[in-house]
């Protein structure tokens, strides 16, 4: 009785909430109360209460007739064609299952039988009828509940009877409210199987994604995001190469470096990191310049703040499962320090939600706990370790001191510490009584481990060894090797790493390496694996690079100046667009630091061919009056000016101003031929601009310019 009066009361906030919403949906009146109602969302974290069976039956016994009953209407407005029926069913079941999906801790239990019942009283095979309807309104509809009800049996279903209408829904790139509704639903299927994913870009869905993905629309480009993220974890890595080949890694640029939605930015950085972690395709990954984004982007950001704008949000309030927490441990494990940061983040996220449900049990389900201890104890970047023990802490964990890393000078003490740490208690007398230091841990064999330190388990010993890998993998060298063998190894493959003391020990250093055998490998440096004998050995014979230290490096063909506040959208289209036609392209992504920022910006600007500088709105405001240069748009416009660059100003929203408004030393700007942006029509405008790089400019522009009057082409 009581839960079913707190569900009336939900239901009737929600109503509210909704009515007096100002996000809204272009849809008739009685759909536009469907709609999620975000902006209307209370900001604190909901309420949760226990969640046991016994409250989702009681959800369930009060909701499931009145679902049913809007179904078998469904079904008969659309026998009897009646249109004005069938919208207004829709929205009924929309309505139901998104309460269903922000009830407090037994939403998605709740939800998912809802979802499960729509297919099972044949409501998905009608939704993918009314999708080939002729009639738009319930074609949108229709896909917007069809995106709100694909837990993973109903993308089986999908996957097996209905991806053809999705894919045709696809190829109507151009109609931008059905893409609200088809993103979201391609972002459901590309976690599905792999079969789906290669299933889906070989028939043009990849191509969709990508071409969206330079709107403006941040639903539509919050549902790519998230759908890329999907492809690259869910995909495998023959879709991960796909994604390389339709250039995917520059795509997400401008998702990641947008300044509107940080949903946006989140999963536009999980995509290319996951893409990173492929070896086969990383250094790729690394030239589309994307991937400098991420690690500065996590440290922005705070997770307890992100937590509570995804409890806000419909799609994201009842966290992940444990299949998708499980697809970030191949990033939490591996060698790019990205993937250990956002990772890291992701989970801390995602315990800051699990706290609330009490549900932390699952992050040691997964294996996870063991992971971020590792981070803590060994890795040296901070926003890494920082979030690593904020997510234990949350977690309930126990959060492991730092390991100090110059492992070669450790006395004994310093062993049992790092036996304790990584659970090997057991064995501290015995190794104690040994006198075992950082020089003999870092020379232990599986023979020692057997013979003088009791370990006769077998599996006990490879788990030791394991542990005893990432801590080789992980130490300082610094003390006793001074020719930096461990970069160099670190450069043939992050895990030779671990060879690094062996290497020394046996006196091998930069001016030798190349004269090893592979026996001397194996038997004096102690490497084992005949894998990495060879990579060792290949490496070591190839020619060293000549070191010109007076050659400047080539500059870019293109510096981009721009407002940040204003121009940043616009700014990273044009530098993914000049990108994928070949053109190598410099932008700030504010990673330099800060010492080193004003040099390296001016720098770029004097060795670069061409300046695009980006007009939008009130672009030039900051630099009236700035007769001191301390703006840096101003900065980068006297320096292009002073370089005789080819020039090219691009507006967008730009109203000129009076040249006696601006410093007299870069009034020049004023008498550039500009090219007008079209949002719509980007790729003509992108052979405009081609063209004013080439110095191809129209005769009518140049006879304009000669007058000195500003000319934008159309």
């Amino acid at each position: 009785m009581l839960f079913s009066l707190a569900l009336f009361l939900w239901r009737l906030y929600r109503h509210f909430s909704i009515m007096f919403s100002t996000d809204r949906l272009t849809v008739p009146e009685y759909v536009s109360r469907l709609q999620r109602g975000r902006s209307g969302s209370a900001s604190d974290p909901k309420a949760v209460s226990p969640g046991i069976s016994a409250d989702v039956q009681a959800v369930l016994a009060s909701s499931l007739p009145a679902l049913r009953c809007a179904i078998r209407k469904l079904k008969s407005s659309h026998e009897s064609s009646d249109s004005e029926e069938t919208r207004g069913a829709i929205a009924e079941i929309f309505q139901l299952v998104e309460e269903a999906w922000v009830l407090p801790t037994v939403g998605r239990q709740v939800a998912e039988e809802f979802c499960n019942r729509i297919r099972l009283d044949g409501g998905l095979e009608l939704l993918l009828q009314l999708q080939q309807l002729p009639v738009v309104e319930i074609t949108y509809e229709s896909a917007k509940l069809l995106e709100q009800i694909l837990i993973s049996e109903n993308r089986d279903y999908i996957a097996r009877l209905g991806l053809g209408v999705i894919l045709n829904l696809t190829r109507q790139q151009e109609d931008a409210q059905l893409a609200r509704s088809v993103s979201g639903i391609l972002e459901h299927m590309f976690k599905h199987t792999e079969e789906t994913s290669v299933h889906l870009i070989t028939n043009g869905a990849l191509d969709a994604l990508l071409f969206w993905c330079r709107g403006t629309d941040p639903t539509v480009l919050r549902h790519c995001a998230v759908a890329l993220a999907n492809c690259a974890m869910y995909g495998g890595h023959r879709c991960q190469r796909w994604m390389i080949e339709k250039q995917a890694a520059e795509w997400l640029f401008p998702l990641a470096f947008s300044k509107e939605d940080e949903l946006i930015r989140f999963h536009a950085c999980l995509a290319v990191t996951v893409l990173a972690a492929n070896k086969e395709i990383e250094k790729e990954v690394v030239k589309s310049g994307t991937l400098e984004l991420v690690e500065p982007f996590i440290a922005s950001l705070d997770p307890d703040d992100f937590a509570r704008n995804l409890l806000d949000s419909t799609d994201s309030m009842q966290g992940r499962t444990a299949s998708d927490l499980q697809q970030l441990l191949p990033l939490l494990d591996g060698t790019r320090l990205e993937g250990k940061c956002i990772a890291a983040f992701y989970l801390c996220v995602e315990s800051s939600i699990k706290s609330r449900q009490r549900n932390t049990k699952i992050f040691q389900e997964i294996g996870a706990v063991q992971s971020l201890k590792r981070i803590v104890m060994y890795s040296s970047n901070g926003t890494a370790c920082s979030l690593a023990k904020r997510a234990l802490s949350m977690m309930g964990e126990e959060v492991p001191k730092r390991i100090l890393s110059s492992v070669p000078n450790w006395k004994s003490c310093e062993v049992q510490t790092w036996l304790q740490q990584v659970g090997f208690s057991a064995y501290c007398d015995r190794f104690q009584e040994l006198q075992v230091d950082g020089d003999l841990l870092l020379n232990v064999t599986d023979q020692d481990l057997s013979a003088d330190l009791g370990m006769t388990a077998g599996l006990t010993r490879k788990r030791f060894l394991r542990d005893l890998r990432v801590l080789k993998t992980y130490a300082n060298y610094s003390t006793c090797d001074p020719n930096n063998m461990a970069d160099w190894l670190a450069d043939v493959d992050p895990r030779l790493r671990q060879y690094t003391y062996g290497l020394v020990q046996s006196g091998v250093d930069l001016n030798n390496v190349q004269h090893l055998t592979d026996q001397q490998l194996q038997h004096d440096c102690h490497i084992v694996n005949g894998v990495h004998r060879a990579k060792i050995l290949s490496f070591s014979r190839k020619p060293s690079k000549p070191c010109h230290t007076d050659a400047q490096p080539a500059g870019p063909d293109v510096f981009i100046s721009y407002r940040r506040t204003t121009g940043s959208q616009l700014a990273s289209l044009l530098k993914v667009h000049l990108q994928v036609r070949g053109y190598s392209v410099f932008i700030d992504v504010e990673k330099l630091e800060a010492g080193k920022f004003e040099d390296k910006l001016i720098q770029s600007v004097q060795r670069a061919k061409n300046f695009i500088l980006v007009l939008s709105a009130n672009a030039l405001d900051k630099c009236m009056g700035d007769t001191a240069m301390k703006d840096w748009v101003h900065k980068e416009i006297v320096t292009a000016l002073a370089g005789k660059k080819n020039i090219v100003p691009v507006t967008d929203n730009f109203m000129w101003p009076d040249p006696m408004s601006l410093p007299e030393d870069m009034r020049a700007i004023l008498n550039f031929n500009g090219i007008k942006w079209s949002h719509e029509y980007q790729e003509a405008t992108i052979e405009k601009i081609l063209r004013f790089l080439k110095g191809q400019q129209d005769q009518m522009d140049a006879k304009d310019a000669s007058k000195g009057q500003k000319k934008e082409t159309k």
